[in-house]
């Protein structure tokens, strides 16, 4: 009996998405599970108001990256808005254009603009990394970071997002690893002067191997300096990520998720140890783009409420 209103509810969700959603049957399983339906409407209620705060400590926001890469600004906004977004990290070099030569003025009306919605511009996602076996190359990237440490503290970000972007195979790694976390270390005193963190994406080849951030982070050493969980696949050992994020689950400033149906990336984990630690912080939606998306938005956020709040 279970098994058959399961199928019914999924059913009709799936109708109910149409075309442009992205979430197959086994995600919106886990946003209406058909077992709600048999219970009591008073535990129904009870169970959906403590999903709702658990919710509220995290919260949602989105990645500019592939989904809003050709939007402007105020197109931006205004599907936050619709869709119920709390934030947005803006990638750098898309379509809105809040560069580092953005005059003060300029600078000011980012900041206002966003002032005056409900969605709050939490970071800016550049790709400075610090890998390189050229000094040269490592150090236009450190300079790099700090404009855009400052372009963030005058749009009013609280953290800008860089990245380890691979491994030289002519470098011994562990000089590689000192090498990114010397250069964070470095980026990192201009960050706390400037009130705005910054948020190592767990990204490249090579070096998304979680240990291999943690020795990065150890080497930083810096309160300034955080990691950006990115959901990768390789995050997974034996069905679990907890082995891998128990190493950086202290550090975490910010959260990458990708489509939240995927059955091979248990996300429930991920949501249950960042509510254990008492992260308050954003899980950014890093989603592909759709011909609808204010629909595929409206469904990704229903689905992230219902999982954080079930972790």
């Amino acid at each position: 009996m279970a098994k058959e209103g399961k199928g019914v509810t999924r059913r009709r969700l799936m109708k109910e998405a149409g075309k442009g959603a992205i979430l197959t049957f086994a995600g919106l399983g886990a946003l209406a599970n058909a077992s709600e339906e048999m219970k009591p409407r008073e535990a129904q209620r009870s169970r959906s108001v403590t999903g709702a705060g658990q919710a509220a400590q995290m919260k949602l926001g989105l990645v500019t990256y592939n989904m809003a890469k050709d939007w402007d600004l105020d197109t931006i906004i205004k599907r936050c808005e619709e869709t119920g977004f709390q934030a947005v990290e803006l990638r750098t070099t898309h379509a809105h254009k809040v560069e580092s030569g953005l005059a003060a003025e300029e600078r000011k009306a980012v900041r206002e603009k966003f002032k005056g919605s409900r969605v709050e511009l939490v970071s800016l996602g550049t790709a400075f990394e610090y890998h390189s076996p050229d000094a040269a190359v490592v150090q236009k990237n450190i300079a790099g970071t700090k404009e855009y440490l400052q372009l963030a503290k005058d749009v009013g970000c609280r953290g800008i997002k860089v990245r380890p972007n691979g491994l030289p195979r002519e470098v011994p790694i562990e000089k590689t690893l000192r090498q990114i976390g010397e250069a964070l270390r470095e980026c990192g005193i201009v960050a706390e002067k400037l009130g705005v963190e910054i948020w190592l994406e767990v990204h490249g080849q090579g070096t998304s191997h979680v240990p291999h951030i943690r020795t990065i982070m150890d080497v930083a050493n810096h309160p300034f300096v955080k990691v950006c969980w990115n959901s990768n696949p390789t995050d997974v050992a034996d069905g679990s990520i907890l082995s891998n994020l128990d190493l950086v689950k202290n550090k975490i400033g910010s959260v990458h998720m990708r489509d939240l149906d995927d059955e091979d990336y248990p996300y429930l984990e991920l949501f249950a140890v960042l509510k254990k630690v008492g992260f308050s912080g954003y899980c950014f939606a890093e989603i592909p783009g759709s011909e609808d998306p204010v629909r595929v938005m409206k469904y990704y956020r229903a689905l992230w409420q219902q999982m954080v709040g079930a972790a």
